[in-house]
């Protein structure tokens, strides 16, 4: 597995990602800033999560509400 983190250069502040494979990712804590050739160290970076824009949810929470109404729905006009 291949993982991509931060580096952020300590001479010229150049921030970058990096791809690292798994079976080591866990030492490496420096890198070469490809701006300058200095050292840069890794960073740590907020996860990605996606939200529903319109109620913040999760889209997965929103998808299966979704379902289940849509279910509530067809019961309720077969009882009708």
């Amino acid at each position: 597995m291949i993982r991509v983190y931060d580096f952020k250069c300590s001479e010229c502040s150049y921030t970058e990602e990096k791809f690292v494979h798994s079976a080591c990712h866990s030492d490496i804590r420096e890198s070469v800033c490809s701006k300058c050739n200095s050292l840069s160290h890794r960073q740590l970076a907020a996860p990605i999560s996606k939200l529903d824009p319109h109620s913040g949810h999760f889209a997965g929470a929103t998808i299966k509400w979704a379902k289940q109404r849509q279910k509530q729905i067809e019961i309720e006009r077969r009882n009708s």
